[in-house]
């Protein structure tokens, strides 16, 4: 690899020649430049993470975060640039101490704690005096960080902020002395993700260990980094102490301009008739007497951390629930046999959760997906259950200029694009036909602060319009900004509602963890 300067404001080298080391340790990363075929994803980006600090990785989808990670953790080689842990080149025997901890858990749901620690690290049968030999090991690990975690435990038993206390345990335990954190709060209630804060800051504060963290929520940045750096472009922009610094200055560097977050959205005009109404609905073990309505011109947030009934309320809507009891009614009209097709023959567009599973097919071009939902209809739909190539073309065309869809051409496959884009094109599928109800579940999750921006705007607009719209949110910020109504789902049950807003964050944070019984806010 390619020898490069120091990064600015490094400490001196100590002597020359190969093998010279820095005064300062840590992991360096010097002038990375990776390209995939003609298309230069990283350019000159040079990064340092200190032991006992917490470092922030900022950027837009597509900025080149995940590509400098992978490069970081062995998963790529740069194409120029060179890699270095405390001085020297950093080499095969020295990838245990830098862990990634991904936003997706891997573990295996019906293993223990111990036995996961194990997998990948073990000959043969694993006994039982070597599975108890790795408890007391957890056990010790646990005491030490303050990461509670019981090694006896089955996965798929704990909640999800202990599975992520699973995972930085199991980083730890198997060396790392660095830890690249991915969206590591995305799906924790507000209470844990202040309380997995705070462990990150003690990890580097009390045991030294150099912790690279990247999110999307500017605030979790000022309460638990350092430093922090940002990527736009490919580039290296920005590289400064958090201390001092803004949210507001981080997202201009993030986007290069001035980003319109943190302000309330509330409808302008009183809501109209009940547009989606949900009536004693019940799904066995996930669902437990739903009562909602959401009228016409008016936003409804349901709040709620992740396993506690939203993905199977967003099935029930959905008509992906044929097991679901009670009643859906849509404009007034109960909704007999729940179907996906019977639910959007009625008026009610679906933005899922998940945009790459359900919302998007990633091996068909961008100009076919956007075609999905008017297939059955001219002009896309002709004689002989044929359709015209032409008509999708001019559609997706026209979208992909509305919405400011980033493509070399409408015919790449939508798997290909960042986040933020691959969200543009699920909403401008099923917004095009501007149907009187939405459900629109977790939309900007894994999304930077434009594509947010954009997508709250959208939503802000198709409101305006007079459409019901039911947004399934853990985020906090998204909740407060855009609600009229804000309802909380615990453990399958609405456990409070707030009306009114400005709402009550701690409240609302406490409903979701369990710590509020159900109660109106007016």
């Amino acid at each position: 690899m390619m020898t490069a300067p120091p990064l600015p404001g490094a400490a001196p080298e100590i002597g020359t020649g190969p093998g010279v080391r820095h005064a300062e340790p840590g992991v360096v990363m010097r002038n990375i430049r990776r390209a995939f075929g003609d298309n230069v994803v990283l350019r000159d980006v040079s990064l340092h993470v200190r032991p006992g600090e917490v470092h922030a990785l900022l950027g837009e989808n597509g900025a080149g975060k995940s590509t400098l990670m992978r490069i970081l953790t062995g998963l790529l080689p740069p194409d120029e640039g060179a890699v270095e842990l405390d001085g020297a080149e950093l080499g095969d025997g020295d990838r245990d101490r830098i862990a990634m901890v991904h936003q997706h858990f891997m573990l295996v749901p019906n293993m223990t704690v111990a036995e996961n620690f194990l997998l990948g690290r073990s000959r043969g049968v694993v006994g039982r005096s070597r599975i108890r030999k790795v408890s007391r090991e957890i056990e010790a690990l646990a005491e030490e960080t303050g990461l509670s975690c019981d090694p006896r435990a089955r996965i798929d038993t704990l909640s999800v902020g202990e599975q992520q206390r699973v995972e930085i345990l199991r980083a730890l335990h198997q060396g790392a002395r660095y830890l690249l954190l991915d969206e590591p709060t995305a799906n924790l209630a507000p209470p844990e993700v202040h309380a997995l804060l705070s462990r990150i800051r003690c990890l580097a504060a009390d045991l030294g260990v150099g912790i690279v963290l990247i999110t999307h929520h500017l605030d979790e940045v000022l309460e638990a980094c350092d430093r922090v750096s940002v990527l736009r472009g490919g580039r290296l922009v920005a590289e400064k102490a958090v201390s001092g610094v803004t949210t507001a200055e981080l997202a201009r560097d993030m986007v290069g301009r001035e980003v319109g977050l943190g302000v309330r959205r509330a409808a302008t005009s009183p809501p109209g008739t009940a547009a989606l109404e949900l009536a004693g609905v019940s799904v066995p073990g996930q669902l437990h007497d739903l009562d909602l309505t959401v009228r016409a011109g008016e936003l409804v947030a349901v709040a709620g951390v992740e396993g506690n009934g939203q993905s199977t309320l967003e099935d029930v809507v959905s008509g992906l629930a044929p097991d679901a009891d009670g009643a859906v009614r849509i404009g007034g009209e109960a909704v007999v046999q729940l179907s996906p097709a019977a639910v959007r023959a009625a008026g009610v567009g679906i933005v899922p959760s998940d945009r790459y599973t359900r919302g998007l097919v990633k091996t068909l071009g961008i100009d076919v997906n956007l075609s999905v939902d008017a297939a059955a209809r001219p002009p896309v739909a002709r004689r002989w259950g044929r359709v015209s190539r032409t008509a999708i073309r001019e559609r997706a065309t026209r979208i992909i200029e509305a919405l400011s869809i980033k493509t070399a051409s409408p015919a790449v496959a939508a798997g290909t694009l960042s986040g933020g884009h691959a969200q543009r094109v699920v909403l401008g599928r099923v917004l095009d036909g501007e149907p009187s109800v939405l459900l629109v579940a977790q939309p900007t999750r894994g999304l930077d602060v434009g594509a947010t921006e954009f997508v709250w705007d959208t939503l802000e607009r198709h409101r305006e319009r007079g459409a019901a719209i039911m947004l399934i949110s853990s985020d906090l910020d998204e909740i407060c900004s855009l609600a009229d109504r804000v309802v909380v789902l615990y453990r399958g049950r609405i456990v409070a509602e707030f009306a009114d807003g400005p709402f009550d964050r701690e409240a609302i944070g406490s409903a979701m963890g369990g710590r509020q019984v159900r109660e109106s806010v007016a």
